[in-house]
């Protein structure tokens, strides 16, 4: 589609995105309705699929076990946020044979996706959809290829046209609901299982990355202090939780006191591998029965660690690019301590504070979709073709 005719779409007064989120283990689908670009999206559907429970037994995500279970959960989901919209209707038809084939052959190394969408194409009138975006990147290759996959088969079996969104400009655009031009620039902290990135915001859809992670993203770095203390998966939830209850905590020893990585490097990057050593150095000092007493107070410990250094060091970014608005997104933003902490200080700095709901700051498709209307709303989206369309593991944002 010429990037002309593309454009001319968005003069009609009602739009509706469909958006498709498969980067690691949560299979999103959402739908999301604006109009004429002049007033806030709608969020129509946005239904989310866990897949906690099959990882948990490994300790963290399996890339193929991933996968397999995106191509179960997509056209159940698809169907589910579909009817939520008023978008579902009953039609009964034939596939055309050179059309199966084309389906066949996009779809050839997701089999269980394949026939489930050869069952539901043939069921439901084409709905009223003008584009389908996809999260191409970046993510785990295997389970982002089913998504992409599915974008692709449906923009070619429906001709409706594909918008590629980069993951980290999705978490960046949950944070937008309330947005206000006199917020740029902005500091964005996205903070994740995989990422933990600075990213300056000086417009929507004008990135740069100013700071990052060494080694591991703090997320990662949350899920591996957790097993180390039986805690379970994912770690984020359950060291959130045992630290809660521990509120106004002393440490009784020094032995229990962490390192602050990087706080003080002079830069704006992070590691948190140390951190991470640092937890377990310090359980090897210790006797079953002392861990078991100080498991509360160590949590709260590397908790309050992992604080200290992501505001401290946004709160530096903030100030050397004289950003207006401080902005937390990714799944580390639904900690509470983080949240409050961040929220005292950028007041205390004199700056806006933008954060999404908790339901947002997960891996979901609404934000996807979010990060789609921005594109169009500014004219900056490139379409592209379900012949082109690609999974990028390590997709930078930019």
């Amino acid at each position: 589609m010429k990037k002309s005719a593309f454009y001319l779409r968005l003069e009609k007064t009602l739009m509706k995105i469909l958006a498709i989120e498969t980067s690691c283990d949560d299979t999103g689908i959402a739908i999301l309705e604006y109009k004429n670009r002049s007033s806030r999206p709608a969020v129509l559907a946005d239904l989310v699929s866990s897949q906690t429970k099959i990882h948990a037994p490994w300790g963290g995500v399996v890339p193929m076990l991933a996968k397999r279970e995106h191509q179960h959960n997509l056209v159940p989901l698809l169907i589910k946020a579909l009817s939520k919209a008023k978008l579902l209707r009953k039609h009964k038809s034939q596939i055309p044979k050179p059309k199966l084939q084309t389906i066949n052959s996009i779809l050839e190394r997701e089999p269980e996706l394949s026939k489930n969408l050869r069952l539901f194409l043939p069921k439901y009138q084409k709905p009223k959809i003008d584009y389908i975006a996809a999260t191409i990147g970046p993510g785990l290759e295997p389970a982002l290829w089913t998504g992409v996959n599915l974008a692709r088969a449906l923009s070619f079996y429906w001709n409706i046209p594909l918008l590629p969104v980069n993951h980290l400009a999705g978490h960046i655009a949950a944070g937008f609901t309330t947005l206000e031009k006199s917020d740029f620039p902005i500091m964005s902290l996205v903070v994740s299982g995989g990422h933990t990135q600075l990213v300056l915001v000086k417009k929507i859809n004008t990135y740069r990355i100013v700071g990052e992670t060494r080694d591991d993203a703090a997320g990662e770095a949350f899920d591996k202090v957790a097993k180390m203390l039986n805690l379970g998966y994912p770690g984020g939830p359950v060291i959130s939780h045992l630290a809660s209850k521990t509120k106004n905590y002393k440490l009784k020893t020094n032995y229990l006191r962490l390192p602050r990585p990087m706080l003080n490097s002079g830069d704006l990057d992070f590691s948190f591998s140390g951190l991470k050593t640092a937890v377990l150095y310090t359980l090897q000092k210790m006797t079953p029965a002392q861990i078991k007493k100080q498991t509360p107070a160590l949590a709260a410990e590397f908790q309050q660690a992992v604080v200290d250094v992501l505001t401290t060091k946004i709160l530096s970014a903030a100030k050397q690019f004289q950003a207006k608005t401080i902005m937390l997104g990714g799944g580390v933003a639904a900690n509470e301590a983080l949240r409050a902490a961040l929220k005292q200080k950028t007041a205390d700095s004199g700056r806006r504070f933008l954060v999404p709901t908790q339901k947002l700051c997960t891996d979901n498709a609404a934000m996807i979709a979010l990060a789609a209307y921005y594109q169009l709303k500014n004219k900056t989206a490139k379409p592209s073709v379900w012949r082109s369309l690609q999974a990028q593991a390590n997709l930078r944002i930019s």
